[in-house]
């Protein structure tokens, strides 16, 4: 008797969790979206590409790893020979099984000062190796406990990407400093459509205005302000270039009754208007991912 699934049991199992090899990804069947869901991990193991994320190019090389939060939209194009692993999980998947480490936790291990990529350097190609071996084996097999198997080494895979990070882990010496900014970067990428002011926020969070601008000044080098204002515009100009909503329908969804407002919201931080950014930045992609 065997242990493997059929296929639709497979997908009910795994539900929320994908692993694919980038060679074998269709572009024609991968749907690009703006809600936020999938945290993915790309590990490039030959050949090269550009990634884009959000508006940012990262250039797409052997032996790098990277990490994009489920917030962002990212995609793929200029591939040559690109080889490795695309692996993306939802928040639900990764808390699968919770272990009561704060270091283990989605909301603090999944968000942050994470940079976008890391190098693998010789000696640790083994170890991560290994890592996607075991992902690889058992989601293909969904055998019994593959779920759980799969979360765990999920979790070990972002604690070594944070151990590999070229960011020290001195930047947080409080664990209470870095609780309090990881849970304000969380609101600010949940609420952001809703709350505006550095008020709201720290009302949410149980601290003073003043003592949450301390905090975005000594870690971030900006106001908490800069920080809503900046998720806000960047939301804008994801809508802009990724959606076909009208402006009118961007301002709305973003939490603004007055499309004129909005208009010199956006032209204040971005230097142009919506339309002109729209039609500024408007290309074909090769492919979005979710």
């Amino acid at each position: 008797m065997t242990d493997n699934k059929s296929d639709i049991e497979q997908q009910k199992l795994l539900q929320g969790f994908i692993m694919m090899d980038l060679k074998d990804i269709d572009p024609t069947k991968i749907e690009g979206t703006l809600q936020g869901k999938w945290n993915s991990i790309i590990y490039v193991t030959g050949g090269n590409g550009v990634l884009q994320i959000d508006f940012d190019e990262f250039i797409a090389l052997g032996n790098r790893i990277f990490f994009i939060e489920k917030y962002k939209v990212w995609n793929m194009n200029k591939t040559n020979n690109l080889r490795g692993y695309l692996v993306q999980f939802t928040d639900i998947f990764y808390n699968h099984i919770y272990t009561g480490n704060p270091k283990l936790k989605s909301d603090q291990t999944l968000i942050g000062e994470i940079p976008p990529f890391i190098r693998i350097h010789r000696y640790d190609k083994i170890e991560w190796r290994l890592v996607l071996d075991t992902l690889s084996y058992e989601y293909l097999s969904a055998k019994t406990n593959s779920r759980e198997i799969i979360c765990l080494e999920l979790k070990i895979m972002m604690l070594m990407y944070r151990r590999n990070s070229m960011f020290s882990d001195k930047l947080f010496e409080s664990q209470r400093k870095k609780q309090l900014l990881n849970e304000f970067r969380k609101l600010v990428n949940i609420r952001f459509a809703t709350l505006r002011s550095v008020k709201d926020y720290a009302r949410e969070l149980n601290i003073t205005p003043n003592y949450l601008n301390a905090l975005c000044q000594e870690f971030f080098l900006k106001t908490a302000s800069e920080i809503i204002v900046e998720r806000i515009i960047l939301e804008a100009k994801r809508m802009l270039m990724h959606s076909r909503f009208s402006i009118s329908e961007v301002a709305y969804k973003l939490g603004f009754k007055d499309n004129s407002y909005f208009g010199r919201y956006f032209k204040k931080e971005a230097g142009m208007t919506p339309q002109n950014f729209r039609s500024s930045c408007f290309q074909s992609t090769k492919f979005n991912i979710k």
